[in-house]
């Protein structure tokens, strides 16, 4: 039989924003673990209280659709009536800057 090598899991990266004005950043760091639990690690919160707010945090996932698809759980979700956006990527992809 056959030993199973374990693929190591690495982070992908999660990008989340449109976040409100009125919002503070411990209030997205806790929102993000609420919502999302042992998927995240490593939240940190830009520009709270501006139009320009985002948070990053790690996905301990390197499963690039359940990156995708938690991206997409929050984009369905609203944080003080504002609708969230989001984007996965993996580690080190520029792709989660945003545009």
């Amino acid at each position: 039989m056959r030993a199973r090598v374990r693929k190591k899991v690495t982070a992908m990266n999660l990008l989340v924003w449109n976040l409100p004005r009125r919002c503070a950043a411990r209030d997205v760091r806790r929102f993000l673990e609420n919502e999302l639990g042992g998927y995240v690690s490593d939240i940190e919160v830009h520009g709270a209280g501006t139009a320009d707010a985002y948070a990053t945090a790690k996905l301990a996932t390197d499963v690039p659709y359940i990156g995708e698809a938690i991206a997409q759980k929050l984009c369905h979700q609203r944080l003080l009536d504002a609708p969230l956006r989001a984007r996965a990527s993996a580690l080190g992809d520029a792709s989660t800057r945003l545009h």
